[in-house]
Formats: C-alpha cells, sequence, structure tokens
C-alpha cells in the first residue's frame, strides 16, 4: 500500500511539472523566445523604461526624478534601462539607450527628458561623441548569422530626429576622439602591421600618422597633440603607456613593465593616474612625466573609474570600492566576475587634499564625465549600465 501510494504521488507530481512547463511557454503568444525573453522571461522582467504612471514619468507620483528617491539629494537617476555611452558637452546630457540606439536629452537634475533621435541601432555597446555633442559614433553587433560583426556608425542629429551618417571601417582595432576639435582616430590592421589615421566623423580628410607592428591598445586623446596608447591590460602580462605627438610624429614609451596597468592621463598630459595587479590586488599610483617618477595615491582603484577635472588643475575624482575582493585585477572586474561598491572621492594631487564627496553609493561607476561648469558628475553605474548624475557640492 506504501509502494502505491508513493508510485501516485510520483506521477502526480511529474504531472504537475509537465503542467508548470505547458503554462509558461504558453504565454509566448505564438511569438519566438527571443522576441519576450525566452523562457525565462517569466520570472524576471524585461527591460526597457516603463510608463509606470500611465503619463509618461518613470518614478511613483508623476516626478521623473525626485529629490531623495536615492537616499541621496544630490544623486539623480537619469535613464531607467541601460545606455552605451553618454555626452556632458553642453548643460544637459545626452545618452544612447542600448536596447534601442535612441538618443534622449536630459538635465543633469533628471527634468525635461526628451529623445532627439529616433533612428534604431540595436546591439550598441559603445559610443564616442564630439566635443559640441551633435555627433557620435556608435559601435554596435550585427548578427550575421553564425557570428556577430562589430559596426561603426558615425552620425549626426538631423532636423527630422533621425541620425544621419555613414559607416566607418568594421576592423576598427581601437577608435577616440579629439578633446578639441571635430575629428577622431582609429586603428586598424594592414598587412603585417596596423595604421593609424586621423579623420572626420564623415571619414573625410584622412592621414595616416602612425605604422606599428602591433594594435592591442586602449588609445585616449587627453590633449591637443597627444594621443595614449595603453596595452590592453592584464594581470599576467607587463603593459606600456606609449604617447604618440601630432606635432612631431613621435611615437615614444613612456613607462611600463607594470602588471595590469590602467592609466589616465592628464588633460595637459604631464601626470599619469594609473593602476597596477599587486597580488590579488590593485594598487594606484602618480607618474610625473617629466620628472620620471612614481608617487603614491591617496585611494586604491582602477583609472576606469575616475576623471580629470579640467578646471582645477591636478583634481581627480575617483569612484574607489568600499572594499577590494581578492581578484585577477583588472580582468575579473572587466569580465563583470567581480563587482564594486564605490565612494565618490574628490583628489588633489598638488596640494595633497583628499575629500569624500559621496559615501556608499552601492554603485559600481565607470565613464565618469563632469558637466562643463563641473558642477555635475555624470557616470554609468556598471552593474546594469544605466545613467546618474550627482551634484557637486561647492
Amino acid at each position: 500500500m506504501n509502494r502505491k501510494i508513493l508510485i501516485l504521488g510520483g506521477v502526480v507530481l511529474i504531472l504537475i511539472i509537465i503542467a508548470g512547463i505547458i503554462w509558461i511557454f504558453s504565454g509566448n503568444d505564438g511569438e519566438t523566445p527571443n522576441n519576450n525573453g525566452g523562457f525565462l522571461s517569466g520570472f524576471f522582467p524585461s527591460g526597457g523604461d516603463r510608463d509606470i504612471n500611465g503619463d509618461g514619468s518613470l518614478f511613483p507620483n508623476g516626478d521623473d526624478n525626485p529629490q531623495g528617491y536615492l537616499n541621496n539629494a544630490n544623486l539623480f537617476k537619469l535613464s531607467q534601462s541601460a545606455v552605451s555611452g553618454l555626452s556632458t558637452a553642453t548643460t544637459s546630457i545626452k545618452y544612447i539607450e542600448k536596447s534601442t540606439g535612441h538618443i534622449f536629452e536630459i538635465n543633469p537634475d533628471g527634468q525635461n527628458r526628451n529623445r532627439i533621435s529616433n533612428t534604431t541601432i540595436l546591439k550598441s555597446f559603445e559610443s564616442f561623441w564630439s566635443t559640441d555633442g551633435n555627433s557620435l559614433i556608435v559601435r554596435y553587433l550585427e548578427d550575421s548569422g553564425d557570428y556577430f560583426n562589430i559596426r561603426n556608425f558615425s552620425g549626426s542629429f538631423s532636423a527630422s530626429t533621425s541620425l544621419e551618417g555613414i559607416f566607418l571601417p568594421n576592423d576598427i582595432k581601437s577608435l577616440v576622439v579629439s578633446p578639441e576639435e571635430k575629428s577622431i582616430f582609429y586603428l586598424i590592421p594592414s598587412g603585417d602591421s596596423n595604421i593609424g589615421l586621423t579623420a572626420s566623423f564623415l571619414n573625410e580628410k584622412k592621414k595616416q600618422i602612425i605604422s606599428i607592428p602591433f594594435g592591442e591598445f586602449n588609445v585616449s586623446w587627453p590633449s591637443k597633440n597627444i594621443i595614449s596608447f595603453n596595452t590592453k591590460p592584464s594581470a599576467e602580462i607587463e603593459g606600456h603607456v606609449y604617447f604618440l605627438n601630432l606635432k612631431t610624429g613621435g611615437f615614444n614609451k613612456i613607462f611600463g613593465d607594470i602588471k595590469g596597468l590602467v592609466s589616465l592621463v592628464s588633460p595637459d598630459a604631464s601626470k599619469i593616474l594609473f593602476s597596477q595587479t599587486s597580488g590579488k590586488r590593485i594598487i594606484s599610483k602618480i607618474y610625473d612625466i617629466d620628472k620620471k617618477t612614481e608617487s603614491g595615491f591617496w585611494v586604491n582603484t582602477i583609472p576606469d573609474k575616475c576623471v580629470w577635472s579640467k578646471k582645477e588643475k591636478g583634481v581627480i575624482y575617483c569612484g574607489t570600492p568600499n572594499s577590494l575582493p581578492n581578484a585577477d585585477y583588472p580582468d575579473e572586474w572587466y569580465q563583470g566576475l567581480v563587482s564594486f561598491n564605490d565612494s565618490l572621492w574628490k583628489i588633489n594631487i598638488d596640494i595633497g587634499e583628499s575629500i569624500l564627496v559621496a559615501p556608499d553609493l552601492n554603485m559600481d561607476m565607470i565613464n565618469l564625465s563632469l558637466t562643463p561648469d563641473e558642477d555635475y558628475l555624470v557616470f554609468i553605474n556598471k552593474k546594469d549600465n544605466t545613467l546618474f548624475s550627482l551634484k557637486l557640492e561647492e
């Protein structure tokens, strides 16, 4: 009798499981899983902006960003969905929505959000903006069936709210925008070497300025005549920083032989904030280019989480982890295997001053950028790629 009861119970349990699976899949309404999030869409909400109140607002009570909603009266959430880049070139913030490629403009305090381009670009993952914020390059993944291609679209805004432009070469390895002019630099393979070219956003006025035998770099353009090349960082590989001088054409090693090297060059190209791997930890330092000396930094963080001030010489804002778990840095952080909860610090390396601007933000800060008056700091939370701004106290 007990055995029959057990068998009957097992059959009932199997039937319940089968019925549950049928119920979950019946929610597809004939669509493919990719159109609605697939099997797990029954358990997790889909992304994208939600019209909570039926009036276009994203937050409760119809307020697009109420003070204190994020437990910090100076902190504003600017997007509900993931973004793939931002511009702080003007008094308003522009950003591109990752899921659609639509471009929005919003005040740094979260008010007056407007869509300024409805051109759809799916699977965007990175964007580069001109100094005036009116042109950008969008990098996105194009599904070709068996694999994804990286496409590079360079466009500008038109009066019809569409993004118009041209496609850059698909095989670009590194790309960066000039800090002072409406021009770009990119590195592409050519035979057994890699060539670097400057051009306009429409890929006109192209000029080859360098040819090098290797091409795995993170490239930045800190000042008008200096482009910085940081070899792709890894905990197990010694990295180097090179400068390309656009006036002289010289390509010179600045410093290196440092494992896990990540760098951020100052706007006058005289100092470099860098981090290095030390066992399973991170150590941050300042390198003085003229003196060829290293000095300690006040906090340990990855320079990708920092931004130099353009108004205050020697000042750096850094998202700094409240704790650093043991890991292979920066690899495991880039891979998303390690995440941080940051506080924001303001460091003045010239006078040796450190100020805690915002403690315990509970976010992993990346893509830090200052508004023109430097009264707001804008950043992306790496945990979900949403966009935030923080009002800086005078």
